[in-house]
């Protein structure tokens, strides 16, 4: 019998056949990465350019993204790498910080997906209470530090690992596509490759 728990395994690990499941829907839900937002965090540049990289692996993958703007009236759109990346039915505004918004829910149960990758800001205000939020509802929810940012590093740190006690998985960006490809014979292990060079240039 396998020890460790379903939700170290991003492609969905069958314990009874030992194998990994490629069938398995896991969602990106990038939070808040709004130009007005991202300029006053720490390593705010950092955690678009690793989000950026997930997105374009989630779409190699065909697996589904979606993305919040807080109160897009007054603080604008999201960076506009990411607006050139995805659709304008893949945004969803909001005013409240938890990003798990009825429309994500209703996305998630419609879908039926149990895991999500969360990146964004701010990593102790938005994406603490939307990990929690789904954590609660019994989803796996994984969080790229890299990929997250808040106005002091350590502030990020802290909730993160709040998260983690509360069952999210702490992860690098790299650790995600590496896991999503899982063998180096993938089909898409060549554009990945290509992405992480790019990243640690």
């Amino acid at each position: 019998m396998d020890n460790l728990d379903r939700k170290y395994y991003m492609k969905g690990y069958d314990r009874d056949s030992a194998t990994y499941r490629k069938d398995e829907k896991i969602l990106l839900l990038v939070v808040d990465e709004q130009p007005k937002l991202m300029n006053t965090m720490d390593k705010g540049e950092e955690a678009i350019a690793n989000t950026l990289v997930l997105i374009k692996t989630f779409k190699e993958f065909n697996q589904p993204i979606l993305a919040t703007e807080q109160y897009p009236k007054g603080l604008g759109r999201s960076d506009d790498r990411i607006l050139e990346e995805l659709e304008e039915d893949q945004f969803i505004a909001k005013t409240v910080f938890d990003a798990a918004r009825p429309e994500v829910i209703d996305f998630i149960e419609k879908e039926n997906i149990k895991k999500v990758v969360i990146t964004g800001a701010e990593g102790h205000i938005c994406v603490y209470q939307t990990a929690r939020t789904l954590l609660n509802k019994g989803l796996e929810v994984y969080l790229p530090v890299d990929a997250i940012a808040s106005f002091k590093d350590s502030q990020k740190e802290r909730a993160a690992r709040t998260n983690e006690n509360m069952g999210a998985v702490l992860v690098s960006t790299e650790t995600i596509l590496y896991d999503l490809a899982y063998d180096s014979k993938d089909p898409h292990f060549k554009f990945i490759s290509n992405l992480v060079k790019e990243l640690r240039k």
